[in-house]
C-alpha cells in the first residue's frame, strides 16, 4: 500500500507542476502557437465563403480569434497531458525498479497490498538477477575522485 501512496503522490506532483507552469515546456507552446496559426490561416477560404455581408470586419476578426484559441487549446492541452502521463509512467517504473532492488524484508512492507506494483511485476520478472551491492559499488566508483 505504501508503494501505491508514493506513486499517487508522485503523480499529483507531476500533474500539478505541469499544469501550473507556463505551458510545461516552451517548445510545446511554440509548436501549438505555430500549428494553430497555420490551421486558422488555412480556414480563410471557408470564412470568406460565408462572411459576405458588408460591415462584418469585426465578426471576421472574432471568428479568427475564436478559431485560433480553440485550435491552440486542442493542440497544447493533449501535449501537456501526454507529457504528464509519460513522466508518471517513467517515475512509476523507476520506483518499481528501486523496490525490486531492495531485499525482500524491506520490499515486503512497500508492496503489501499494492495494486500498481502487482501490474509491474511481469515487467520486472524479465530482468536478470541483480546484485545490488555490486551495482552500488559500480555507481560509487563513477563518482569523481574515486579511482
Amino acid at each position: 500500500m505504501l508503494f501505491d501512496t508514493l506513486f499517487v503522490l508522485a503523480a499529483i506532483v507531476i500533474i500539478a507542476r505541469n499544469l501550473f507552469t507556463k505551458q510545461g515546456k516552451i517548445g510545446v507552446s511554440l509548436l501549438a502557437f505555430g500549428l494553430s496559426a497555420l490551421l486558422t490561416a488555412s480556414l480563410t477560404p471557408y470564412y470568406a465563403g460565408f462572411l459576405k455581408l458588408p460591415n462584418q470586419g469585426l465578426a471576421t476578426i472574432i471568428y479568427y480569434v475564436i478559431t485560433y484559441l480553440l485550435l491552440y487549446v486542442l493542440i497544447s492541452v493533449p501535449a501537456i497531458l501526454l507529457s504528464s502521463v509519460l513522466m508518471i509512467v517513467v517515475v512509476g517504473l523507476v520506483l518499481g525498479f528501486v523496490v525490486q532492488l531492495l531485499p525482500d524484508s524491506l520490499a515486503g512492507p512497500f508492496t503489501y497490498g499494492s495494486r500498481v506494483y502487482t501490474v509491474m511485476i511481469p515487467l520486472f520478472r524479465w530482468l536478470p538477477p541483480i546484485n545490488a551491492q555490486a551495482l552500488w559499488d559500480w555507481l560509487r566508483d563513477l563518482l569523481p575522485g574515486r579511482n
